[in-house]
């Protein structure tokens, strides 16, 4: 036991550390190259903490049974934890500003969870010509990253290197380790206490998948760069469903295989589309969260994980 809590301690050490120099690096390349910090965030930094998923994604669409459950589940369930969690828990020790999120980033994470909600809702199996919309999607998010302006440069950075890119890669490898080292342990701490295996996987395992982007958001308003944090949130949830999702879809169908869409799904489903929404409306009326709408949004969490166990 107390090992466990050693070794939790030291995986939450490198997993806030890594997040850390990552919004250090990150920050670097946006002034190097006049980009806005919010870009970044929507990128780079939430394909680095969308690495989780992808890799449960991998894991689960190359199985000889490919498990269509946990590859949705796995986006559905993050997607929905980024949003009320992360940003619940977030708001709580900072006022996060929506303002921050452009029209055109909402509405295309609206767009690609409608498109991702209606295939599942009306579909028993994904399609090759599903697919394609996906695709399509992905070009279109491609080309709205292009529709950026160029930040006016405050300060020339003189002592850039190019390292910094090496750096920002490991400080990828240092979230996903530290987060895993931190979730293994408190699974092993929680399961010493007699809790059920169910309650302990849904609650701690949610938690766990969405440790990168709470380390993000959460040190990127302590160093007073919350626009990363908040577009890591956003990017996150695109890159969750372009690049994760799909990719599962892809590798499944290579194999000559059916994608079937997982039974009891549409209050998942229900969900995350009120999630989004909520985003979305609170965004255009330029709202700051406070203390306040943070207990909701965790309340709310809470909720959702209750009627998920029963």
């Amino acid at each position: 036991m107390i090992l466990n809590i050693i070794i939790l301690l030291i995986g939450l050490a490198l997993l806030l550390y890594s997040a850390d120099q990552m919004i250090n690096n990150a920050d670097l390349i946006a002034k190097k190259f006049s980009l806005p910090p919010i870009l970044i965030g929507l990128t780079i930094i939430a394909l680095g903490t969308s690495a989780p998923e992808l890799v449960i994604t991998l894991i689960a669409a190359t199985k000889n049974v490919p498990a269509s459950d946990a590859i949705v589940g796995n986006v559905i369930g993050s997607n929905i934890a980024n949003i009320l969690l992360v940003l619940g828990v977030s708001a709580f020790f900072f006022k996060i500003d929506l303002s921050k999120i452009r029209y055109k980033d909402n509405i295309y994470l609206f767009i690609i969870t409608a498109y991702f909600s209606i295939l599942f809702y009306f579909f028993d199996q994904i399609s090759f010509y599903h697919s394609i919309g996906f695709i399509v999607l992905i070009i279109l998010f491609l080309n709205q990253l292009r529709s950026y302006e160029e930040v006016r440069k405050e300060n020339e950075i003189n002592e850039f290197s190019n390292f910094v890119y090496f750096k920002l890669i490991l400080t990828f490898f240092g979230i996903f380790i530290g987060g895993k080292v931190f979730l293994d342990n408190s699974l092993d701490i929680f399961s010493s206490f007699g809790l059920e295996q169910t309650i302990i996987g849904i609650s701690i395992l949610a938690i766990g998948t969405s440790l990168p982007e709470l380390a993000t958001v959460v040190i990127s308003y302590v160093r007073k760069k919350g626009s990363i944090g908040i577009g890591n949130v956003i990017g996150s949830n695109i890159m969750n469903i372009l690049f994760v999702l799909f990719p599962g879809i892809i590798i499944v169908q290579s194999r000559n295989l059916n994608f079937f869409v997982p039974e009891n799904i549409f209050l998942h489903l229900n969900i995350l589309i009120i999630s989004t929404l909520i985003i979305f409306s609170l965004s255009l009326a330029k709202f700051t969260m406070s203390k306040f709408t943070s207990l909701i949004f965790i309340i709310c969490y809470l909720i959702y994980i209750y009627s998920v166990i029963i």
